[in-house]
């Protein structure tokens, strides 16, 4: 059986040809959302690795604070190293174990361009600034925050443009106490 183009086809059918339409539209609307499906599997990879680089920094901030507190006169360690003091666990039984306080960081996004920066640590951060110099994109902050207890956030904004079309990936922190600048994953 063959097709006869001229005659077996009604080239005038309105309803055929509405439905042809329709269903070319839904097949650039399906391959449309394709593109931002995969943008997006993208995105939440990305977010992923960002999340776990920054858990990485919070441990690596909770070491390097309890490596400093251990180094200050009056420690436990200090204790245990002087003549004359008894050693092992009966030490750890008479001296009563010390709170460590120190200051870790951890930025949460808040909306498109809002995040929080928070301080995760035990100790109030006093003077806390941010590198701009380091970020490309627009910043609008508190910066220099003068207190931030433990818990404690403060917002800022970090607004892309077409000079600089992208987030940093870290900020740079210092704090009184803490002169060198520290990395802080950005999500």
């Amino acid at each position: 059986m063959t097709i006869d183009w001229a005659n077996d086809i009604d080239w005038g059918d309105a309803p055929a040809w509405f439905a042809f339409f329709i269903s070319v539209g839904a097949g650039i609307i399906a391959l449309v959302a394709l593109g931002y499906a995969r943008k997006s599997a993208v995105s939440s990879e990305i977010s992923a690795k960002a999340t776990v680089r920054q858990a990485a920094a919070a441990e690596r901030q909770v070491e390097l604070a309890e490596a400093a507190a251990a180094t200050q006169p009056g420690s436990r360690q200090d204790q245990q190293d002087q003549p004359g003091t008894q050693s092992g666990s009966t030490l750890r039984a008479t001296i009563p174990r010390q709170k460590v306080s120190y200051v870790a960081w951890w930025i949460e996004h808040q909306s498109n361009d809002g995040y929080l920066l928070r301080n995760i640590g035990t100790g109030t951060a006093r003077n806390v600034e941010i590198d701009e110099s380091r970020i490309r994109c627009m910043v609008r902050s508190e910066f220099p925050v003068a207190e931030l207890p433990p818990n404690a956030s403060t917002k800022m904004l970090l607004s892309t443009s077409l000079a600089a079309p992208s987030k940093p990936g870290e900020l740079w922190v210092r704090w009184d106490g803490h002169p060198e600048w520290v990395a802080v994953p950005v999500p």
